[in-house]
């Protein structure tokens, strides 16, 4: 084949890559991740008796997205020796699918969809993405996006932090000397949950707007406290940033950086976790893009640039602790 003709498919698979988080949301709201998840490896006659009652269910349908998920290797397939049926099970892919699949609902959703339609708007007008296509930034609980849209953005920020701050705990030992800590931004307290459950003597504070700490669950040992960050932070030995710097403009994060310098003593800490955006690393370059859609104006940042961050804002004795994840612990203090 031609470089160029080669050049015309590849473009085309570019292309067409938009349907695999389709597919995937498709047997979510399906609910085959979890089937499988709580009985095992299932064929396709197993799955559609569990799924005949809806009318009109089209089985042949249903196997070709099974077939392209398995391609995927979102689903592992099988076929059985005795009846020669193709059993399908769950990958490390799709497993985080049965538990926590509400990164990939609001992905899909609309009103993130939409944002995506507005990128070259953005680009010629200055303007962000998701506030021209939905008239409000993503952080902001307008009614216009209802309850239920609000509720799924809070999940999926809990999901896209499980992993890592569990990493976080087992691999780094920052934590253990601190006295009270406030996670800014912490949203519905998971983290700091987590954090105060291995060390209890934490005071432990969950940091938000007041509309997303309202429906935080309770943790043993944390307080929820409703504000703004980028008016003011309430004060501890100890301040965690995670996965906030990423949302936000260098302007901004000045701003909330400044309010956390005040609120810490001399000498104060600032843990911060965040991805580390490297040219080698696809998904770090996809994020960077899922933030021009998302946010106003944030983007992924290398570590030199999350250091001039927080050394413009006062902070000192920056340094990177690595840990395995793609999300790395950056310390700060107030000098």
């Amino acid at each position: 084949m031609s470089e160029d003709a080669q050049g015309h498919f590849d473009l085309k698979s570019m292309i067409f890559s938009l349907v695999t988080p389709f597919m995937l949301k498709a047997v979510v709201l399906l609910g085959i991740p979890e089937m499988i998840s709580k009985a095992g490896p299932l064929s396709l006659k197993q799955i559609v008796s569990r799924l005949s009652n809806v009318k009109n269910f089209q089985p042949d349908l249903l196997e070709r997205i099974l077939q392209f998920l398995v391609h995927k290797r979102a689903l592992s397939e099988k076929i059985d020796e005795k009846d020669g049926e193709t059993y399908y099970g769950l990958t490390p892919i799709s497993k985080w699918l049965a538990e926590e699949h509400h990164l990939l609902l609001l992905c899909t959703h609309e009103y993130p969809m939409a944002a995506f339609q507005k990128v070259n708007e953005a680009v010629l007008d200055g303007g962000h993405a998701y506030e021209m296509a939905n008239k409000s930034r993503v952080w902001e609980h307008d009614p216009g996006h209802g309850d239920e849209y609000v509720k799924l953005l809070n999940d999926a920020m809990v999901a896209w932090s499980s992993v890592t701050i569990s990493l976080v705990l087992e691999h780094y030992d920052g934590f253990k000397d601190v006295k009270k800590l406030v996670d800014v931004g912490g949203g519905l307290g998971m983290c700091m949950g987590k954090i105060v459950e291995k060390y209890p003597h934490i005071e432990g504070v969950n940091f938000d707007l007041p509309h997303t700490v309202s429906s935080a669950p309770a943790f043993p040992g944390v307080a929820h406290v409703g504000g703004n960050m980028f008016e003011s932070v309430p004060s501890a030995d100890a301040l965690l940033i995670k996965s906030v710097i990423i949302n936000f403009s260098d302007e901004d994060c000045l701003k909330m950086l400044a309010n956390c310098y005040k609120a810490l003593p001399r000498g104060g800490k600032l843990i911060v976790i965040e991805l580390i955006y490297s040219k080698e690393g696809p998904f770090e370059m996809d994020l960077d893009m899922i933030m021009i859609g998302f946010t106003d104006g944030g983007k992924t940042r290398r570590f030199e640039e999350h250091k001039a961050l927080l050394e413009n804002s006062g902070f000192g004795n920056v340094s990177l602790v690595a840990v395995p994840s793609k999300e790395q612990v950056i310390e700060a203090y107030k000098l």
